[in-house]
């Protein structure tokens, strides 16, 4: 190994990228000197020959990095905190408490001459105060707020649903929040504490984007396309908006998003005009909600306004020089000259928060201990509102994917960029705060997809292909941290997925957190590729029957996915016998296992065999509720499959009546005791 190749291998080591992993199957594999030397640079570690990385590493060994991030730092209850460089050893110190106590404190010296302070008591967000100097304490509970906490000990079950695939309040084409509302509402009727919904984070809804919930513009904001004015709107103004809009039609049962989005885009416009011309008490809450509106949302608000004049271009990334960020000259100029449109996306997201808020008040009504369970991405589109408005906080020029695997031997590019660990530090961590809060604001708790992001990810220099990525940390510990404080803010349960590959001790990690983990039932096997018994299932965990990703229980019991004549029908049947075994042997099912033509018995006993589990939440799909044979997201595929486009027509209520289904539901209920 030359000294360049040494040098730059140490930097990636010393800045948490990685030269070398350990891969799905085992096996060490190593990161190209390329992939290193693109990932580095993006990440704002110049590396390009041997001085300039010699600079890079002196520079970090002097703290010039540390020395430009924000004074911030954060804590647990009840352990010692680690102060900053700049507080000073003589220093008198005080504590400011969110809540506005103070208290005088003496630092003391701790590992290597860095300061201590005595451990905070209160979670929250203090400031600690010197003479010349001021840092942000971000003080966590032990762990997050688990559902146990929220229900005297007892178990709970709950049911995922896709927002679009829900029948509309108004219907336009798509599932809103009128059907979740419903859907909530049915379910806690039959003993649910929780309704798990797709991500409704705001998407670009362009043709050119696929309709993807996981590929969001701005996961701080929401997508109108979800309103529902029979919830969140005067009901006079709304029925004169739903007539003007023209929908016309049935429900459909699969969503054309361009037609959809269009109908709502025009209902809610004239909703818009007709609260501003009414003396309706909802326009004065309106105009309170516009007057106070955040710079955040103003800025998203201006990234649609400006998108919208700029069509069909857009991509902001090409936009004149003078739109490209909020703060450019030409944007400032159109915010003040085309005010009224920025005003009419505040009132989308004024409607879309009041809807959501409104499903979740109608399922806490209902009974439920939780209510509505939001699902958080992993990242963004790079053409979004979020990557316009806050790119000091994200990556550049690198992509999120995934590293070669059996199912995926090419790998995966995701084409979606999301938190850079550098800038994250740099700016307070605020981005991160920012969403964790707007995604909790008017729910019960979170889904954090692909949780091992927290501590790393996949991250692909633009140009090269998705095998020749490689692993950056993140620092885990800290966002972790971040989460349980506003999970303990909100008393909200927070969830995690962790499916897949990821490092050895994770899955602990994550409990610890008080995050629960995901239990799935087709991939709970033991070494010896028989299933797990309920027994051994963890019980901080969530147990699922299955996710969106994969072929409901109904499907894979038929094999629907496999072509008729495949061997892979062979392989199906023997994992048919192995299942209902374990079925059988849980006390969940008897006799022979039925023909994949008689699949809702193979469903029943799944769910059985779920809520036999003692994990502290049981999730099924709506679709193995029902068991249908419907797969949400076929991984790997876009247009080739109708992806996030399945609808049911008929009303939640009507659903949930199907004959079977209160059984199955029964048995989660019995199971939750």
């Amino acid at each position: 190994m030359s000294l360049s190749d040494a040098l730059t291998r140490m930097l990636a080591r010393r800045v948490g990228v990685s030269p070398s992993w350990t891969d799905w199957d085992g096996s060490r594999k190593s990161a190209s000197l390329d992939t290193l030397r693109g990932v580095l640079n993006a990440l704002g570690y110049p590396c390009g020959g041997d001085a300039e990385t010699r600079n890079t590493l002196a520079a970090l060994d002097a703290g010039v990095a540390a020395a430009s991030q924000a004074r911030f730092v954060t804590a647990r209850v009840g352990q010692p905190l680690l102060l900053p460089p700049g507080l000073g050893r003589s220093e008198r110190l005080e504590v400011e408490y969110e809540d506005g106590g103070r208290l005088a404190v003496e630092a003391v010296e701790g590992p290597e001459g860095a300061l201590t302070l005595p451990a905070l008591r209160r979670p929250g967000y203090h400031r600690i105060r010197g003479a010349s100097d001021e840092v942000t304490v971000a003080t966590a509970p032990e762990r997050c707020v688990a559902f146990r906490d929220l229900s005297g000990g007892a178990a709970g079950w709950g049911l995922a649903a896709q927002i679009y695939s829900l029948p509309a309040g108004i219907e336009c084409g798509v599932g809103d929040f009128g059907g979740v509302a419903a859907m909530a509402r049915a379910s806690a009727a039959r003993g649910a504490d929780l309704l798990a919904i797709s991500p409704c984070h705001a998407l670009l809804g362009v043709a050119e984007r696929f309709d993807s919930p996981y590929s969001p513009s701005s996961r701080q904001f929401f997508d109108p396309v979800y309103a529902d004015l029979e919830l969140a709107f005067d009901p006079v103004l709304a029925r004169a908006a739903a007539a003007a809009a023209d929908l016309g039609g049935q429900p459909r049962d699969h969503v054309d998003w361009r037609t959809a989005r269009a109908g709502k885009t025009r209902m809610l416009q004239a909703a818009y005009d007709a609260l501003i011309r009414s003396q309706s008490p909802l326009r004065g809450e309106f105009e309170r909600f516009r007057d106070s509106a955040s710079p955040a949302l103003r800025r998203h608000a201006l990234f649609e306004a400006i998108r919208e004049a700029k069509a069909p271009e857009w991509d902001w990334r090409k936009w004149p020089a003078q739109l490209r960020s909020p703060q450019a000259e030409g944007a400032r100029s159109f915010a003040g000259e085309r005010g009224e449109a920025v005003t009419q996306r505040i009132f989308l997201q004024w409607l879309t928060q009041r809807s959501l808020a409104a499903a979740h008040e109608v399922g806490k009504r209902a009974g439920m201990r939780v209510g509505l369970i939001a699902d958080i991405a992993t990242g963004l589109d790079p053409a979004g509102s979020d990557a316009w408005a806050r790119p000091d906080a994200l990556l550049q020029g690198l992509t999120l994917g995934a590293p070669p695997d059996p199912y995926t031997p090419p790998g995966q590019d995701w084409k979606l960029t999301s938190f850079s660990p550098r800038g994250l530090a740099a700016t307070g961590y605020q981005a991160f705060i920012d969403m964790l809060r707007a995604c909790l604001a008017h729910v019960g708790g979170i889904r954090l997809d692909h949780a091992m992001g927290m501590q790393r990810l996949w991250l692909i220099p633009e140009g090269m292909g998705p095998q020749q990525g490689t692993y950056v940390a993140y620092p885990a510990e800290t966002l972790f941290r971040l989460i349980a404080l506003e999970s303990w803010r909100r008393r909200a349960v927070v969830i995690g997925e962790d499916l897949g590959t990821f490092p050895s001790g994770f899955r602990e990690y994550l409990a610890e957190q008080g995050v629960s983990g995901m239990r799935l039932l087709r991939i709970q096997r033991e070494r010896d590729g028989l299933w797990k018994p309920p027994a051994k299932w963890t019980p901080s965990a969530a147990a699922l029957t299955v996710t969106h990703d994969i072929m409901a229980t109904a499907g894979w019991w038929k094999g629907a996915e496999i072509e008729d004549g495949d061997a892979a029908q062979e392989t199906r049947a023997g994992e048919r016998e192995l299942i209902w075994k374990a079925f059988c042997a849980a006390g969940v099912a008897e006799g022979d296992p039925p023909p994949p033509q008689q699949a809702e018995k193979s469903v029943d006993a799944a769910i059985g065999f779920v809520a036999a589990t003692p994990c502290q939440i049981k999730l099924v799909s709506l679709e193995d509720a029902l068991a249908t044979e419907i797969q949400p997201n076929v991984p790997g595929t876009t247009t080739q499959k109708p992806n996030w486009r399945h609808r049911y027509t008929e009303s939640a209520e009507t659903l949930l009546s199907r004959p079977g289904v209160a059984a199955r539901l029964g048995k989660l209920s019995r199971g939750s005791v």
